[in-house]
């Protein structure tokens, strides 16, 4: 005999009834500010409310576009950051229309992950970093550069001027790197993308090229909304990426100078 309506329904208030009490619950990013070198900066960053406080978590580091803000790409990354239990951090840069390796270098990346890890602690071997359009090609270069702090790096539509190739021979470590675009991305021709891939295996660092057939490339939306054509795909297959790699020697929780030569 099968249940009735009423039945049912009873049952699946029993269901949700007896859930634990964190599978109701949604995180929300929050906001924090410090002084580094002298200078008010301020972030965005989700820590799993789920999560153990006394247990280490990866963490992934968000650098918006340039002209954009840490709340478009925390926005885009919080719903994967809760049902994966990973801790999102997003940095401003000092000034919204670039990101600068004189004041957003290194060392500020590291002290923001520094500043969150004063509220949950963080796997230093897995900290990860992912940069949307110019903060892309900013991650990037950070990537090489600061190599032995970054378990991995991935982009969205980015492209490193040749000239930084220089930065190859400052890396300490063949960190790896994944870049996205759409087969229809007029501003980041396939061709140029191909190139860069190649450069990156030649100088030994692996390098994955993610092409999403039928896309123009539209990572956020004009309609205002969180997500564009493909933001999720992007995010999910850049945190599967990132699940792969993570540092045989964990860094401390310090400091590095800023790369003499990284695009602004």
């Amino acid at each position: 005999m099968k249940p009735g309506p009423l039945l049912l329904s009873a049952l699946l208030f029993a269901l949700l009834a007896a859930a634990p009490a964190s599978a109701k619950t949604k995180d929300k990013p929050d906001r924090g500010s410090f002084t580094f070198n002298g200078q008010k900066r301020d972030y965005s960053y989700q820590i799993p409310s789920a999560a153990d406080p006394k247990t280490p978590l990866p963490a992934v580091v968000l650098l918006h576009d340039q002209g954009g803000w840490a709340s478009d790409v925390i926005g885009a990354w919080k719903g994967l950051a809760s049902q994966r239990g990973f801790i999102i951090i997003a940095p401003e840069s000092l000034h919204n229309t670039q990101w600068d390796s004189q004041v957003d270098g290194p060392a500020y990346l590291h002290a923001v992950v520094d500043e969150v890890a004063k509220i949950h602690p963080i796997d230093r071997s897995r900290i990860y970093l992912f940069g949307l359009l110019g903060g892309g090609v900013y991650a990037t270069a950070i990537g090489i550069y600061d190599a032995g702090y970054w378990a991995a790096t991935a982009v969205q539509a980015a492209i490193l001027d040749p000239s930084n190739y220089s930065l190859f021979a400052h890396a300490p470590r063949k960190e790896p790197f994944e870049d996205w675009v759409g087969d229809q991305d007029g501003d980041h021709p396939l061709r140029m993308l191909s190139n860069e891939h190649d450069a990156f295996v030649k100088a030994g660092f692996p390098f994955e090229l993610k092409i999403i057939q039928n896309s123009v490339g539209s990572y956020g939306s004009s309609n205002g909304s969180v997500c564009g054509d493909y933001c999720d795909e992007v995010n999910e297959g850049s945190w599967k990426f990132f699940t792969k790699y993570h540092l045989d020697s964990a860094p401390a929780a310090t400091t590095a100078a800023a790369p003499a030569a990284t695009p602004k």
